[in-house]
């Protein structure tokens, strides 16, 4: 019967039993005898857990469907995915017949992870805020056909589920003392450098602070003065120690800790390229010239004032100081032919050694080695969750879970960009071409001299336009000052509560870093008085950074 089916659009074909299965590709994606039973067995077979976000892969003509309907807790979603537009034609009729009316549940055509997380962009989909698993369910036989793209669309689902709670903690965590340095470095912009976009035409070299970075120093003091040296923070002192002194200083920490990493960088005049979340005082201790740029590390009104007062670049939040200083660079660099190399970035680390000499963490393992607490003890190198993997020397590494995933992140986002380059001979593999130092050095020697560019070049003081800019600080500032007044007035006597939840709205940063803050502000009584509480940390930052900007005389 199969030769006279049209192979080219699915059909359907009706059962030896009862009911109809489906035809396409040479194969049907139903049994030929009881097409419904083995797809209600699978909707029965599982038990969906509140706050689950239910992957319903083909679902055809609906068999099980209902089954599946019936198993979702109210606070769940389901959401149906047909990856081929000629199955969709098929089952969209039969299937909104089973939806129609029942709330979460969306039925879908894609053929991407890009269109799938638009769908979540554009709010057309419930925020992933909703929920805290996925569940993967094939309806039909057509899920095979597209098998490769339903797993990675699942892995992708269930990493962004993960990440959003990750960064959640993160934000319940640092969310507030993320914003309490944005509004103090708000009274230094003015003041700062401006990133220049496609300015440097000096090869770079990134440079982290892993144990590799030991094996990059000859070649580096050999050729940094032809290239653009840029280092993370904790890579300061092992470069300076050796005689290496780095164009630019990536800034990212934003608590206390980091500080330790400028010790002994005082008066070296390294200009410092500084996320707006950075600690505010390791900006001024090298003496050299402050530039800023903005990790947008969540999405909310209050850093979109921003963005539109300041000019400033914006970067996505990547976590790692290694990923930030490679999204830098590959922004300065003039073009694609410039190239980049990085060493350092290991994402991973040896027995009892995790950064490099001279890194603020190794002086510190060196400095509390007793007799009773030896250097080699493993407690930083076996921990729980740690794992062995072959580095790139082929000798074991040790990895964590946040630094892995950093690895995989930095292989997905920069493995296919011209002309990045690794040169480290130790840590995780970043699916970079590999480069060893003589070829690297060939490539340096290569690069005209006619269009090497100093990073003073790279950046532009305000010059002309410095007033401008500092009263669109003043201004910015003395608003949200007077809006934080206002609120803290209607909350402390109880009058125009229905200008509160909008002012909220517009101000994130006062309840961001809140365990519930991911969720639209409320007029509980609550919520209110921690909201309170805030105000006057944030009234005190502003001010500090308004008494900066007087400073200026301007």
């Amino acid at each position: 019967m199969e030769n006279n089916i049209n192979n080219e659009e699915p059909c359907l074909v009706p059962a030896s039993g009862q009911g109809f299965s489906v035809f396409y590709r040479n194969r049907y994606l139903y049994s030929r005898y009881n097409p419904e039973a083995a797809s209600v067995r699978t909707a029965e077979s599982y038990t969906v857990l509140p706050q689950t976000l239910v992957l319903g892969f083909s679902p055809l003509l609906g068999y099980g469907l209902p089954e599946l309907i019936s198993r979702l807790p109210e606070n769940c979603a389901l959401v149906l995915i047909e990856a081929d537009e000629a199955l969709f034609k098929l089952s969209n009729g039969y299937v909104q017949k089973l939806i129609k009316d029942k709330p979460n549940i969306y039925n879908i055509c894609i053929s991407s992870g890009s269109a799938f997380f638009s769908l979540f962009t554009q709010k057309i989909l419930p925020s992933f805020a909703n929920f805290k698993y996925c569940l993967p369910v094939e309806l039909s036989g057509g899920a095979q056909l597209y098998k490769p793209f339903y797993q990675s669309l699942t892995a992708l689902v269930d990493n962004a589920i993960n990440q959003f709670w990750r960064n959640r903690i993160t934000l319940v965590k640092l969310g507030r003392l993320y914003a309490r340095n944005i509004f103090k470095n708000l009274g230094m912009m003015p003041f700062a450098k401006s990133l220049k976009s496609a300015s440097v035409s000096r090869p770079i070299v990134i440079c982290g602070s892993g144990p590799s970075l030991e094996g990059a120093i000859e070649f580096l003091q050999k050729n940094s003065d032809d290239c653009f040296v840029i280092a993370v923070d904790n890579a300061l002192m092992p470069l300076l120690s050796n005689g290496i002194f780095p164009d630019a200083i990536i800034a990212v920490e934003s608590q206390l800790a980091v500080e330790k990493s400028y010790i002994g960088s005082a008066g070296t005049k390294i200009d410092i390229i500084a996320d707006l979340t950075s600690r505010p005082h390791v900006l001024n201790l090298t003496g050299g010239g402050v530039s800023f740029f903005m990790s947008e590390y969540e999405q909310c009104n209050y850093l979109e004032r921003i963005k539109k007062a300041f000019n400033c670049i914006i970067i996505p939040p990547l976590g790692s100081v290694g990923l930030a200083a490679t999204e830098i660079a590959l922004i300065l660099r003039k073009n694609e032919n410039v190239p980049v190399f990085i060493c350092g970035l290991d994402f991973s680390f040896k027995p009892c050694k995790t950064h490099c000499k001279e890194s603020t963490s190794h002086k510190n393992l060196l400095n509390e080695s007793c007799r009773i607490a030896p250097l080699l003890r493993g407690e930083s190198s076996f921990g729980a969750n740690n794992c062995f993997f072959a580095g790139k020397d082929g000798k074991p590494s040790i990895t964590t879970p946040a630094l892995s995933g950093y690895g995989r992140t930095f292989a997905a986002r920069y493995s296919r960009v011209l002309n990045l380059f690794d040169i480290s001979s130790e840590g995780m593999e970043l699916a970079l071409e590999r480069k060893d130092f003589a070829s690297a050095e060939e490539l340096i020697q290569n690069c005209s001299e006619s269009m090497m560019t100093a990073f003073s070049e790279a950046t532009e003081k305000s010059g002309s336009g410095a007033a401008v800019q500092i009263e669109t600080a003043r201004q910015f500032l003395t608003d949200e000052l007077e809006s934080l007044e206002k609120l803290k007035f209607r909350l402390v006597n109880g009058v125009e509560l229905d200008e509160i939840v909008p002012s909220l709205k517009e101000r994130e940063y006062l309840y961001l870093h809140f365990p519930d803050g991911y969720k639209e502000p409320s007029l509980e009584k609550s919520f209110l008085n921690r909201v309170r509480a805030e105000i006057d940390f944030f009234i005190k930052d502003i001010q500090f950074s308004l008494a900066e900007i007087e400073k200026s005389g301007i």
